[in-house]
């Protein structure tokens, strides 16, 4: 490293750029208002060990809350999935230098719980292979849901995935989506359940039971879908179509799991935990029904079409287990069931599990013929390994107060579920500027 400056000695820094994934991981370098270099050269402000970083890369310049990167060279560093030459960074904002991902911090930030939650959020990019959601606003995501929508308007938002209803690629609205409709079925399931538990509770009426189990199993998971549904920008897969793979893929994906059950005898000495190994592997092949079919070729179809596979097979089960504790254990184990099985999917489950599985495989297939060694691309495989444990966590016999267990879970699921949205926005953002840029291309003379 360089003599240091003196201007950069007197000033106290208030933010850093830290290396949270690559080569380059653990660095850091104290943010200040006088401009620091980057690169492998040894009068860089702080070298880098990354093989794709040249000696003079970038330079980093803070501008009271927000820092100024500046590409110095060829390639260039990449903000928000796109090389940029000149860009200015918010706090918790990441760039990507090379093959190491950076981010702007605050000194004992890992202190508080924010800091906490972002540095659990830096694991599970660093793990997935993807860039934390920084793109992502809660408050606008969720803008739409108080907003009155006629019912011409409902009929019309579900009307995709057509010949005429589907976008061109240039039409395609790649800002986040605004899912109300998934918010409002969730919340009128969520006190239908409620209503039929209290109305069993007082009645004890048995005709109540499945009302109940529809309720709990049946209705929060299909709502849960609607999400992916609504995520799913490209707007080419119908109603029509998720509900059908519902149905087929729930099935198909239950018989190869029993299979699979069969064969390997896992859970005679991993017990409910094994689960989470053949079902995520049963529920990963069931999406070769689909994988090949050119027109769903987008990231967000992956996810969109996992998710309806997982929904199948998390109301079959479930409503499957409902009855089975009811029958055998009693009322009290009927209704633990649904909420851990049903009720509580909102936070994690078979439809998100799935859902990011099948984001995983249609990221690592791209634009190329699905082969079945994808599989085998650790670009799915690392998500498809996390989604394994995160369902062997699940079934472990160990609970923590409020269900925390499964909220805890939850949070890191959907916490993937939004880095596969910003990166399935970003691949449709990517090939609308290659078809401008090839629609304005100048011929080859002669």
């Amino acid at each position: 490293m360089s003599a240091p400056n003196p201007q950069a000695l007197s000033f106290t820094p208030r933010y850093f750029l830290t290396c949270i994934a690559g080569p380059d991981h653990g660095k850091r370098l104290a943010l200040a208002p006088t401009e620091l270099v980057l690169g492998r050269a040894a009068t860089s402000n702080l070298r880098s060990d990354d093989p794709e970083v040249t000696d003079r890369f970038a330079s980093f310049q803070l501008e009271g809350s927000r820092l100024r990167v500046r590409g110095l060279s060829d390639p260039l560093p990449y903000v928000d999935g796109h090389p940029t030459a000149d860009a200015l960074l918010s706090p918790g904002q990441q760039v990507r230098l090379g093959r190491s991902l950076w981010m702007v911090a605050m000194p004992g930030s890992g202190q508080s719980v924010f800091g906490l939650v972002s540095k659990l959020g830096d694991e599970i990019s660093s793990i997935a292979g993807l860039e934390k959601p920084s793109e992502w606003h809660p408050a606008e995501m969720f803008s739409q849901v108080i907003r009155r929508h006629k019912d011409e308007e409902v009929e019309a938002y579900f009307t995709v995935g057509t010949h005429d209803t589907t976008p061109a690629l240039l039409a395609i609205d790649t800002n986040w989506p605004k899912p109300w409709m998934f918010v409002r079925v969730l919340a009128m399931s969520l006190l239908l359940y409620l209503g039929f538990l209290w109305i069993f509770d007082q009645f004890n009426n048995i005709r109540l039971v499945p009302g109940l189990i529809m309720t709990g199993s049946v209705a929060v998971p299909f709502a849960l879908l609607l999400f992916f549904f609504e995520a799913n920008a490209p707007r080419n897969i119908s109603l029509y179509q998720v509900i059908k793979l519902v149905l087929l893929g729930g099935l198909v994906s239950i018989v190869i799991s029993l299979f699979l059950f069969k064969l390997t005898g896992l859970t005679g000495w991993l017990g409910a935990a094994g689960a989470g190994i053949v079902e995520e592997s049963g529920k990963a092949l069931t999406l070769l029904i689909v994988i090949s079919r050119p027109r769903y070729r987008w990231t967000l179809n992956g996810l969109l079409l996992g998710a309806a596979v997982g929904t199948g097979f998390a109301v079959f089960e479930s409503a499957g287990y409902a009855l089975d504790f009811g029958v055998s254990q009693g009322v009290q184990a009927m209704k633990d069931t649904i909420l851990t099985r049903g009720v509580l999917t909102v936070f994690g489950g078979h439809t998100i599990w799935t859902g990011l599985a099948g984001a995983a495989l249609w990221r690592a297939r791209g634009t190329r013929p699905f082969r079945p060694q994808l599989f085998l691309d650790p670009m799915f495989l690392r998500v498809f390994i996390f989604c394994i444990g995160i369902h062997m966590l699940w079934n472990a016999p160990f609970q923590l107060p409020a269900y925390g267990k499964y909220i805890l879970l939850g949070i890191i699921a959907w916490f993937l579920v939004l880095e596969f949205i910003q990166a399935g926005l970003k691949q449709i953002k990517t090939a609308q500027v290659e078809e401008v840029t090839a629609g304005h291309a100048t011929p080859a003379p002669g």
